[in-house]
């Protein structure tokens, strides 16, 4: 279960109806320990949906460099790469 001071509503919209739940991984680039992708398991369980995990990429990112975005790209692996 996820602590309510984790949760951070954003808008006053509701949940929209779509065929899944989308977690926009930006921070904590780690499959376990992690609360946000934890809580959007959840939500995907509780609505009956896929959940796709969302890692942006780009040589903009903070510090990036090609040795980082490579340790990246290898810490994410497990799903499909799409270009």
């Amino acid at each position: 279960m996820i602590q309510k001071e984790r949760i951070k509503v954003l808008n006053k919209q509701g949940i929209k109806k779509g065929t899944y739940v989308l977690y926009w991984m930006q921070a904590s680039q780690r499959a376990e320990f992690n609360h946000a992708l934890e809580y959007a398991i959840s939500k995907g369980n509780e609505l009956h949906q896929p959940v796709i995990v969302f890692f942006g990429m780009t040589d903009h990112f903070p510090e990036a460099n090609e040795k980082t975005l490579c340790f990246y790209a290898g810490g994410t692996q497990g799903g499909e790469a799409v270009s």
